[in-house]
This record gives structure tokens, sequence and C-alpha cells, in this order.
């Protein structure tokens, strides 16, 4: 092993602890494609020395491709070695990659050759181009060894960056942002492991656990939900290249995973495989973002009891608040969970930020261990990001139970106005959902010259359509002004990475008439 002089615990000090005591252990298997905790290490170390000739110390590393042993190998060998990884969404596009690369200032890229008809490499070099970066690309191979992945220097005019990354840091996430530039999030090792502890407590994780994440790589539910908690917990991770429901029920049969994470249970539930409930029944625990009514629907038809709603984002470093599977259900359905220790949560009026009175509904404000110590290279996100007293805004509205819990209730700018009356997009899409009959719906505000907004909503697949009859059911259950003014059709939503609507394309299609509008 290279000896890297280093402050702390790193996450790479998980694996080189776990290879020495479990050697043959299954670490990760990615679409059935196996490493043991010994394979990984060395094929981590053979990274490394190769790394170490191109890169320095501080230079910040992107990495954008798919799901794969060698994102993973990577991923840990920069670690080791000091350097920055900077992992990037792989659905991108080559416009969108470039403001990443100018906002990174990278010094190395690793990328791939083709995966899903789409040519990674070729793509990341055009993007380069158009920035004027140079910098070294390797293209990763999970069949070949390290030393053998392809490596050339693009000679792009400009100089190499002298940005700094701050001390400490050993990761940039840029955030999949739904209307803005994406912001990139500085993570350090400690606020990582600290997460990771909170939730390998927080699901029961031991080294028999049979672990099973859809979350991908380059968004922090996949480098520390996934990998670094099982790296810590000395279990199997259990992922795949690229989501699919199908595989992911004969996976949990064929492995018996027992706990899973970062699963999009609605496209399990839309699939109604018929012995999904009999595929699914190794399954213990895990846990979705929802409602009440939706997550009991994994309760009730996938059979699984130990599911539960979380709260976090990439600026907490993952999960700030879980619940243990052991809390009553009617709380792990219903709220967020409670917060780890060493990080503070308050409720706060969004344009004061004076807290408000226990039960009512502010912003959701935080501060503590785990949360980042800002943006790189974005004076102006940090301080916008921050209240004068030094809490992270969250951007969301939520309140506190009388459990403690944290209870998330929608984004602050996905509140809707209608003629001086505020409303949560939350209560009308499970209105629709209940009427309509489908679990995919979004809720909008479209601008209106006397009202400020009004109400619409978009609706995917409806088994209800009744449009009159829908309407009559909603004025009997809503208040009018939440009642939308209009209903479109769509095939299916357009969502983010993270599994989130993305309302402004929404919005866009609206507006361009390119939706089929029944209401």
């Amino acid at each position: 092993m290279l000896n890297v002089n280093h402050n702390g615990l790193r996450i790479v000090d998980l694996l080189w602890h776990q290879a020495a005591i479990k050697p043959d252990h299954i670490a990760l298997n990615i679409d059935g494609q196996t490493r043991t905790y010994a394979q990984m290490s060395a094929r981590v170390q053979n990274l490394m020395g190769s790394l170490a000739t191109r890169f320095k110390k501080g230079d910040r590393v992107g990495l954008w491709f798919h799901n794969c042993h060698s994102w993973v190998e990577t991923f840990l060998a920069l670690n080791a070695l000091g350097m920055v990884s900077v992992p990037i969404n792989t659905r991108l596009t080559g416009v969108e990659l470039n403001v990443i690369f100018n906002a990174a200032q990278l010094q190395g890229l690793v990328t791939t050759d083709l995966f899903r008809g789409r040519h990674y490499g070729d793509e990341a070099c055009l993007a380069l181009q158009a920035s004027g970066l140079r910098l070294q690309v390797l293209w990763a191979d999970d069949m070949l060894a390290p030393d053998e992945w392809i490596s050339k220097t693009l000679n792009i005019k400009g100089d190499e960056s002298a940005l700094q990354t701050p001390p400490g840091v050993f990761c940039i996430q840029y955030t999949s942002g739904t209307t803005s530039i994406p912001k990139g999030v500085m993570l350090t090792n400690a606020a990582y492991l600290q997460t990771a502890n909170y939730v390998a407590r927080c699901q029961r994780l031991t080294p028999s656990s049979r672990f099973i994440s859809a979350g991908p790589f380059f968004h922090c539910s996949g480098s520390m939900h996934a990998l670094t908690v099982c790296l810590l917990a000395g279990c199997t991770l259990h992922s795949m290249s690229v989501w699919d429901a199908q595989r992911f029920l004969e996976d949990v049969h064929r492995y018996q995973c027992d706990v899973s994470h970062m699963v999009y249970f609605r496209d399990v539930l839309a699939l109604g495989h018929p012995n999904s409930r009999q595929l699914l029944q190794s399954m213990q625990i895990t846990h979705d973002l929802g409602t009440p009514d939706y997550l009991m629907r994994i309760v009730d038809e996938l059979g699984i009891a130990g599911v539960s709603n979380i709260y976090g984002m990439t600026e907490t470093s993952g999960q700030l608040t879980m619940w243990f599977p052991d809390d009553p259900l009617h709380l792990r359905v219903s709220g967020n969970g409670r917060v780890q220790a060493g990080n503070q949560v308050r409720i706060a009026e969004p344009q004061t930020s004076i807290e408000v009175a226990h039960g009512q509904t502010g912003e959701i404000q935080m501060r503590g261990s785990t949360i980042s110590e800002g943006y790189f290279q974005n004076e102006q996100a940090q301080q916008q990001s921050r209240t004068t007293d030094g809490w992270f805004r969250s951007g969301d509205l939520g309140r506190m139970g009388d459990e403690r819990q944290l209870i998330y209730v929608a984004r602050l700018k996905e509140m809707i106005r209608v003629g001086g009356e505020n409303l949560a997009p939350a209560e009308v899409e499970q209105a629709l959902r209940d009427i309509c009959g489908t679990p995919t719906v979004c809720v909008l505000g479209m601008p209106d010259a006397r009202l400020d907004e009004v109400v619409v909503a978009v609706v995917s697949q409806p088994t209800q359509q009744d449009w009159k009859s829908n309407v009559h059911q909603l004025r009997q259950r809503l208040a009018g002004f939440k009642v939308p003014r209009a209903i479109y059709l769509t095939d299916q939503l357009p969502m983010t990475a993270t599994n989130r609507v993305q309302r402004a394309t929404l919005k866009e299609r609206i507006e361009k008439g390119q939706l089929q509008q029944v209401v």
C-alpha cells in the first residue's frame, strides 16, 4: 500500500480495514459481477499508483460514468491520495457538462467509452474543447487492470487551474437543481463518516446484512448512503448499473437482500408483478419519500413493514434525520425522523429567520457537524444559503412533531400563493392521487394577473378519467382556491437523478402547449 500522510479517518481506511479482517467477503456486486474486499483493495492500490503519476494532492478529478466497479475504485483511490472527487451526473448533456467543467476547474476526468448507446468519452472531449481547460482524461474499464486504462492529455488553450480546494474537502458534489445552475457542495471525510455511522445504526446494519441500492454513485445517496455505509458496516452492497424495477425484484430474491435504499418503489408498484410480495419477502428495512398513504402501500402491497420516511440533502452529507425500524409505524410514515447527534434543526419564518412556535410550519434550518462548509467558488450562493446567525437555509418547509420528529411539508419555492392564500402542492397532489387513481401527479403554480398564481395539475396515466366527476370530488374535498384551474395529461413526469419532478420543465411544456389539457 502507498504511504499516504493524512489527518483523521478517511473513507478508504474502511476498505483497508475490511480487507484485512475479512478479505474473502463480497464487498460489491453490480449486475452480478462481484469484488471481494481483497480484490477491491488490490485494484484500488493499483489505481493509486497510476493516478499518482498524473495528478497531485488536492487536484480535482471528475467522475463521469455509470455505476460500476471502476467508479468505486476511482473514488476510493482519489480519497487515499488526498485528491478531490467531483462526481458528475451521467444524465447531463455536453452543454451541461461544460458548465460543471468550468465551475469545478478540473485537472482530470475519468469517464468511459460507451454505455447504453452514449459515447461518454467523445462527448467529454467535445465539452472540454469548449471549456478552455487543460487536463488528462482516463477511460475506465472494469475488465482491464487500472494501469491499462486508456489515457490522454487534452492540450487545450489556457493554463492549469490555480484554484485551490479548501483543506479537508475530499469531494465536491454538484447539486441536481431543477431550476438553477448546479452548485458544488464541498464535503469532508469526517461529515461523510459521521453520517454513515448514523445511517448504519438506524438501519441496523451488520457484516451479515445484504444491502441493495439503486442510488447512482455520482450522487450523495450512492457515494455516502450506499458505498460508505456498507464499507463501514462491512456488509455486501448490491448495486445496479441502471435502475430497473424488474431487476430489483429478481436481485432481492436471488441474494436475499434485507435492507434497501434509494429504490423507486413507485416503479415497483406500477410494475404490478404478481409475485412482488413473495420476491421481496426477505426485505426488512427500507425507506422512500412520500405521503403516509403511499408509504402504507409499500407495507400493505409489498409486505415491507420496516419502511420509513427520511430527510436529507447533499448539503447535509446525506441523511440528516432518520427513524429506527422499531419506531411506531405511524410515526415512520407520517414524519421524516429525528435529527442525528451533532446537528440541530429549527423551524423559522423564511423572511426573518425567527423561530416559529412548536408545530407551526416554516423553513427548515440546520447547523452542526455534518453540514457542508459551503459551495466551491460560489460566494454568492454561500451567503444566500446562510442566515445572519449562521444557520443553513434548506429552502424546504416543515414543522416539528410532538416526538421531536421533523415533518417535511414542501419545497419553499413550490408553495403556491393564490390571491393571498398559501398552499402546499402535496395536499392537492394526494387528493388527485386518490380521485384519479394514479401515484404520478404534480401540482404547480402558474402566473395569474389577478391572483398572482393559480393551481394547475399534471397527471400521468390516470385510471379514472371522468373529469367532470373528478373535479366535483376535488371541490368536495378541497377549498376552492386549492382546486386546479387546469389539468393536463402526460405519459410520464420529467425527473431529476434524485427522483424529484422537474417542475420548471413541466411549466415550460404547459406554456408551449405541449401537454393535453383535459380540464
